[in-house]
């Protein structure tokens, strides 16, 4: 089970550049970590659900509304974060090294990313999406990592043992906890 973002490329710079590139909207990049770090902890019972009070949150006590949040959140933000990673972004040779090992043994592999757009990141760096199982964000469960939750959902849908099950990430607090939250091991990244 592995992270996306800081474990399958080394994300220091990409913040920067998504500000630089988006500073004519810096009030709405502040709503959106604000949003972020508000709903962490939070388990909703959909992927509309999450989406919705994160959008709201972002409007709160601003002039824009919900639904000028998440058009902005989905046709600008995303979009230009895709295009920071496909530009300036590579692969960690390392965990390239630890896909290849992964296929060659023949074991299930899958992305579990705190954002979306999962897919067009993965194609992004040049990785094959076709190399994983499953691909899924967080919030398309309902809440973001380390939700107990969803991760145990993951697993479900993998119909793996949590037991034989390791999470590669690049936060102990986000990613290693999901792993504890479910009873499966935990490989850290680190720069």
């Amino acid at each position: 089970m592995f992270d996306l973002d800081g474990t399958l490329y080394d994300k220091r710079g990409l913040a920067g550049r998504v500000v630089r590139r988006l500073w004519w909207c810096l009030p709405l990049l502040a709503a959106e970590r604000l949003a972020r770090r508000n709903a962490h902890y939070v388990q909703f019972a959909s992927e509309e659900e999450f989406f919705g009070a994160f959008f709201a949150t972002m409007a709160r006590g601003h002039w824009w509304s919900a639904g000028i949040a998440a058009q902005w959140y989905n046709h600008v933000y995303m979009p230009t974060m895709i295009a920071m990673i496909r530009k300036y972004h590579h692969p960690r040779p390392e965990v390239m090294a630890i896909l290849d090992e992964c296929r060659e043994r023949g074991l299930q592999m899958a992305i579990y990313s705190d954002y979306g757009a999962v897919i067009e990141k993965l194609e992004a760096l040049g990785i094959d999406p076709s190399l994983f199982e499953l691909k899924i964000s967080a919030p398309e469960l309902g809440a973001l990592k380390p939700s107990e939750p969803c991760a145990r959902r993951v697993i479900e849908m993998l119909q793996a043992d949590p037991k034989t099950t390791l999470f590669v990430g690049d936060r102990d607090e986000k990613d290693g906890a999901s792993a504890r939250n479910v009873g499966a091991r935990f490989l850290l990244i680190e720069n």
